[in-house]
């Protein structure tokens, strides 16, 4: 009986044995697995066509109404909107747009808010929005759309779109003129990008904001009225009536983005009245291309991941989705002119002006939110695309190595101490005789707190007050701080040395907070989550803090390491667009350049943090910044025990 209950003949323990012999293997199998998982993803077996789930949407009900008539008004629209633009080089025209907008009887209201720049010493910047709503003649102002257009000033560096405005009005004035809409339409005009369209938000949901939402730096103002609860939305980017094609932005702030519905809402209608769109549309001369059907997938998922792995969103329909609505942008591109190509402005604009009446109208059939389709997938093509339940298996498997490996780690540590503990005076493999190890609970806890108050002093001293006040401009003072607090970290594990056994517990440790924090990244952000996986698991696994580790391996964990700190990342990814955008630099330019690019980069990812709500800083601070120095620990592996077997040779 005495055998059958020895806990040394379990076939558990053994086969956990077993498999902590081959941990690395078997982490870097789960590793391959995520990987070939996530590359077969654009084969057509593993995604799926796009259809709509709601009947309410479908575009056969549609039937435009828009005809010749509402061209020639917005042709007339754009030839006025340009003789104001030349007396409005830095301004919007806001007194042309309020006239025309109760010229076309809707409701007219103008919205102003201020902006206290954080690095600014007191400096405030002034904005107007300029609004119209359409209430809806058969129902109480209960549920609503927005139309929305941004005005950039001929002295801004983005692409004119000043075809967007006289877009809107043309379709304004022909909303106006039916009687069907069951929902109030708002016309949105907004002046200085997203921060107009930030604040105009704000100000529509100050009833009910979200606390965290609020900060000190963006006055949004109030509005001098409301329209009913906000369904969905629109925004319009054309550079010309006469348009090659249109591209479909669906990223949202934080890599939100709105139901698969309405995306292929939009596609459909487009593809009924001729007109060529698509996620990350190309021009017509770009559209043929010598790589496979598989290739071409495969980078346009890979597109989708890095543009919505940023958080920054790629149009004002990205502000939406931080309130629940569902909203993306049409960006129409101009057509380049071909002198066997003749153009037709008699009816340049009439495809659009139907597509836009079309998915309003559709829109105005909604009896509720969309709900039906997924709000998570990635678009594989137009008319394909991959659901959360499929992708995310590729970032599970990535997580699994880091879990496996400290589960194998703690069994292997827990059955040492059990072995140590039954026979106190077995020699080790070493010849030195083996002590029984007590794990510093409290050492450990000390440690991982430093690394989250270095990461936490990031989020807390660019803003503080007095380091505002300093006389230096706001990239080199968030850069310098940043620097700083890495040198902190880099040095942490020279100056604190962990006692015996501490090595050990914070190794898994680390394996556990970064396995939760790659799925709790990955669920509110995939991309960010699975780029961050790919790039450092490799490393956690290889890290080993035996002191009888293979001294190259060891060697070639710390350069990984190091490469992988936060700031270097950033240095890298800012240097490789650098290198494709300016081929013309030399060497000693391309890396001046890319430091003062990421200099702005993170001063600009800290500001977009304060004023929007993107949490890409926060993460790198919070989570990646304090992962960083624990791995950098783990990979110096310094211990204090070294010192207690020389004392035991003396003795012995």
């Amino acid at each position: 009986m005495g055998l059958l209950s020895d806990p040394s003949l379990s076939t558990h323990n053994k086969l956990v044995d077993n498999l902590a012999k081959h941990m690395r293997k078997v982490c870097y199998a789960f590793y391959t697995a995520g990987v070939i998982w996530f590359m077969c993803l654009a084969l057509p077996e593993f995604n799926h066509g796009t259809y709509l789930s709601e009947n309410a949407l479908s575009p056969g009900l549609v039937y435009p109404e828009i005809r010749i008539d509402a061209n020639r008004l917005a042709v007339q629209l754009l030839e006025e909107l340009q003789r104001e633009r030349k007396d409005h080089q830095s301004t919007t025209p806001h007194a042309w747009i309020l006239a025309k907008f109760k010229e076309f009887g809707l409701e007219t209201h103008t919205h102003n808010y201020t902006l206290r720049y954080p690095f600014g010493g007191g400096k405030e910047f002034h904005g107007k929005n300029v609004y119209g709503i359409l209430r809806a003649p058969r129902i109480g102002s209960t549920e609503g759309i927005v139309f929305s257009a941004p005005y950039r000033a001929p002295s801004s560096v983005h692409v004119d779109i000043t075809s967007s405005v006289p877009l809107l009005l043309a379709f304004a004035d022909f909303a106006r003129r039916k009687n069907y809409w069951a929902k109030d339409l708002i016309f949105l005009v907004t002046e200085q990008e997203q921060l107009g369209m930030q604040a105009w938000l704000e100000a529509y949901h100050e009833g009910d904001r979200d606390p965290d939402s609020t900060n000190s730096y963006l006055l949004a103002g109030n509005l001098p009225a409301r329209a009913g609860s906000l369904q969905a939305a629109l925004n319009i980017e054309v550079q010309d009536f006469e348009i090659d094609y249109i591209d479909v932005k669906i990223e949202g702030l934080n890599g939100k983005l709105p139901n698969l519905d309405m995306f292929n809402l939009v596609q459909r209608i487009m593809a009924r009245e001729g007109v060529t769109s698509g996620y990350k549309q190309t021009p017509r001369k770009k559209r043929r291309s010598s790589l496979s059907n598989y290739e071409q997938n495969l980078r346009q998922i890979l597109a989708m991941l890095s543009t919505q792995s940023s958080g920054v969103p790629n149009g004002n329909h990205g502000l939406f989705h931080r309130y629940r609505i569902d909203a993306l942008t049409i960006s129409a591109a101009k057509r380049v002119t071909n002198s066997n190509v003749k153009a037709n402005p008699s009816s340049a604009a009439v495809p659009l002006l139907k597509a836009i009446e079309g998915i309003a109208r559709s829109l105005n059939n909604l009896l509720e939110r969309f709900h039906q389709s997924f709000f998570f997938y990635v678009i594989v093509h137009n008319d394909r695309y991959i659901s959360i339940g499929d992708y995310m298996p590729a970032l599970v498997a990535l997580a699994a190595c880091s879990v496996i490996k400290a589960y194998l780690t703690w069994s292997t540590l827990e059955a040492t101490q059990k072995s140590d503990d039954a026979n106190p005076k077995t020699e080790t493999a070493s010849g030195l005789e083996s002590i029984k190890l007590s794990l510093p609970y409290g050492s450990v806890l000390i440690y991982l707190a430093a690394a989250l108050f270095i990461g936490y002093m990031g989020n807390v001293l660019p803003l503080h007050q007095y380091i505002l006040e300093l006389p230096v401009s706001a990239a080199p003072l968030t850069a310098s701080i940043l620097i700083a607090l890495n040198v902190l970290g880099f040095g942490l594990p020279f100056v604190v040395v962990l006692p015996p056994g501490a090595l050990e517990l914070l190794h898994i440790s680390l394996l556990l907070i970064y396995g939760c924090a790659l799925i709790v990244i990955g669920l509110l952000n995939f991309s960010l989550g699975f780029f961050v996986a790919v790039l450092t698991t490799p490393m956690v696994i290889a890290l080993n803090t035996k002191s009888s580790a293979n001294s190259t391996l060891r060697s070639l964990t710390r350069v990984w390491t190091l490469l992988l700190n936060p700031l270097v990342v950033i240095y890298i990814i800012v240097l490789i667009m650098s290198f494709y955008q300016f081929p013309e630099l030399t060497l000693q330019q391309l890396l001046l350049r890319a430091a003062t690019a990421a200099m702005d980069a993170s001063t600009f990812a800290l500001i977009d943090s304060v004023i929007y709500g993107n949490w890409l800083y926060f993460a790198i601070c919070t989570v990646f910044l304090p992962l960083w120095i624990i791995c950098w620990t783990l990979a110096l592996a310094k211990r204090r025990d070294s010192a207690i077997p020389q004392a035991k040779l003396k003795i012995n």
